[in-house]
């Protein structure tokens, strides 16, 4: 039997419009036993390394961030009542997978902070940082394969695919300002949304849940991690690089196209478009308040915030199909606090 912890009333059931938003620490004091297990098994983890690599994983140990994946894969087992070892096993593998996609993507994207420090490749230069992404990513499938479970450890070698093609695929569109919103969010899918995906989905396959509870599982993960990355795409334009601890308007430098430049493009007339282009073409890190303005006169910041709150919506219904819990209220506030996010 799963021990209740009482939530803030402002914590409603599904359906329900929370009216305050928790922060993830009180996300976090529902776990928080096994959060602290979960840093332990990273900690150890990291420190099967030879001496000479030493100063590059302390180094990314130190991206240290909320943990938000683990803590939805954590959360999950709660929900479904599962209390064994390959639950923690299962968490830090998904945290190791975001963090080797994290060290990525700072090459990606030409990245010079993270977390409030220098990324790896601008201290140990691109082709170290690349081998220690490979080299995290080595621990999430070791870490998979301890649970015991054929299913589990194929789809986590799946989902590694997936977020690698992704990225490959945004990769491959740079500089590509007229991409379709339907390719957009093919890329995000896979780049963003599966990792949060996979973190809710293989618990509810380890935890045995039903097809039709893992499917929930699933769609709520993904839905998430869609919103989650469109409010992203706002803070590359809006947010503020002491607040989020990392570089912004790297998108906009490496060609990224994020989903208010997609809207503003599929609605500006031609002259409109050749405007916005050409800024494009100068905007970047320094200078992304340039396309503030048209984004907004547009309205295509509020379309973003707009699709972010479907996919919420999404992700709020489809656990109607679990079991209810101080655990499930906490899932359902994590959606909710995709959209408040200020890093």
């Amino acid at each position: 039997m799963v021990a209740t912890i009482p939530l803030p009333a402002s914590v409603m059931r599904p359906g329900a419009r929370a009216a305050m938003i928790l922060d993830s620490q009180d996300l976090k004091s529902l776990v928080a036993a096994d959060l602290e297990l979960v840093e332990r098994a990273i900690d150890n983890v990291l420190a099967q390394r030879p001496p000479r690599l030493t100063g590059i994983i302390d180094h990314v140990a130190e991206y240290r961030g909320k943990r938000f994946r683990p803590l939805l894969a954590l959360l999950t087992a709660r929900v479904l009542g599962c209390e064994s070892p390959g639950r923690l096993d299962l968490a830090v593998a998904m945290e190791m997978m975001h963090t080797a996609s994290l060290v990525h993507d700072d090459i990606l994207d030409n990245a010079e902070t993270r977390r409030h420090i220098p990324t790896v490749h601008s201290r140990w230069g691109s082709q170290s940082a690349v081998l220690l992404g490979d080299y995290l990513f080595s621990h999430a499938f070791v870490l998979a394969a301890r649970v015991g479970d054929s299913q589990v450890t194929l789809e986590v070698a799946e989902t590694a695919r997936k977020v690698c093609e992704g990225e490959l695929k945004q990769n491959l569109e740079a500089g590509n300002w007229l991409l379709p919103e339907a390719d957009y969010m093919d890329i995000i899918e896979g780049k963003t949304a599966e990792l949060m995906a996979a973190s809710c989905r293989l618990m509810g396959v380890h935890a045995r849940g039903t097809e039709a509870q893992c499917h929930a599982l699933d769609t709520y993960g993904r839905s998430l991690g869609m919103a989650f990355q469109m409010a992203d795409d706002l803070l590359d334009l809006e947010g503020d690089e002491e607040t989020t601890g990392k570089s912004l308007g790297t998108d906009l430098e490496q060609g990224k196209v994020t989903l208010p430049i997609i809207h503003a493009l599929s609605r500006a007339n031609d002259g409109e478009k050749a405007i916005l282009l050409e800024l494009l073409k100068t905007s970047g890190a320094k200078n992304r308040s340039a396309l503030r303005k048209p984004l907004e006169a547009a309205g295509s910041l509020a379309y973003t915030r707009r699709k972010a709150e479907e996919f919420v919506g999404t992700a709020r219904r489809a656990l109607h199909a679990l079991p209810d819990s101080p655990y499930l209220q906490a899932l359902i506030n994590a959606a909710d606090r995709a959209l408040h996010r200020a890093c």
